[in-house]
């Protein structure tokens, strides 16, 4: 018998290689999905993490805006007014809600206690200013938009408000908290921060503010 029939007599043919063993043991090329996220995956991550600060950014926008129009729709039909004062001291518990009257269409309750020394005051429709000698007051409010509670003490100040903007400069230490659909406020002794749809900083009484600007 030739060496070549005792191979194939004893199970070694020339098409036997397919009874060897492999060397794979699960670590193939494609084992390191498992282990490891895809570029891919990676990308889609990336994706989804930009969608979401969209979202929310957009989200923002439209709570400024809503915020804002509310306002307008509160004052925009406001009489013009002027008043100067001497000195004055009032005190007032109120309660309004969904009377056709400017200042007075959005519902909100609160407390304000005040007294001072030289006011002036103007507004009319959404516009509004105020210049004020030494004075100090304590007020807590609630309102569809707002809750919050703020006492100040102020050597002398002027302020100005249009619409979504405003600003304020004087020698103030206001000092407490609100929370509403213009952001979180907190101040301690003038100076303080505002963040979220309205931004605004507070030092030592001055004060800058935009209720349209969004981060």
């Amino acid at each position: 018998m030739s060496e070549r029939l005792r191979l194939r007599h004893h199970g070694h043919g020339e098409n036997d290689e397919d009874d060897v063993p492999t060397t794979k043991h699960g670590h193939g090329e494609n084992d390191e999905e498992d282990d490891f996220p895809s570029t891919k995956q990676q990308q889609n991550s990336g994706i989804n993490e930009i969608e979401e600060a969209t979202i929310e950014k957009s989200k923002a926008q439209e709570t400024s805006v809503i915020n804002t129009i509310m306002d307008i729709y509160n004052t925009y039909d406001r009489p013009a007014n002027a008043e100067a004062k001497g000195s004055y001291a009032k005190q007032e518990a109120y309660k309004k809600a969904f009377k056709d009257k400017p200042g007075e269409r959005n519902p909100k309750a609160g407390y304000l206690a005040e007294a001072g020394y030289g006011r002036v005051r103007v507004e009319a429709s959404i516009f509004e200013a105020e210049a004020r000698g030494p004075n100090a007051s304590a007020c807590a409010e609630a309102s569809s938009t707002k809750v919050g509670a703020m006492a100040r003490a102020e050597l002398a100040g002027v302020s100005a408000k249009a619409g979504p903007l405003a600003a304020k400069v004087g020698v103030g230490l206001d000092t407490g908290a609100s929370l509403g659909w213009d952001g979180v406020e907190l101040k301690f002794l003038g100076t303080g921060f505002s963040f979220g749809p309205k931004m605004g900083v507070s030092v030592l009484g001055s004060e800058a503010s935009a209720s349209c600007s969004v981060m």
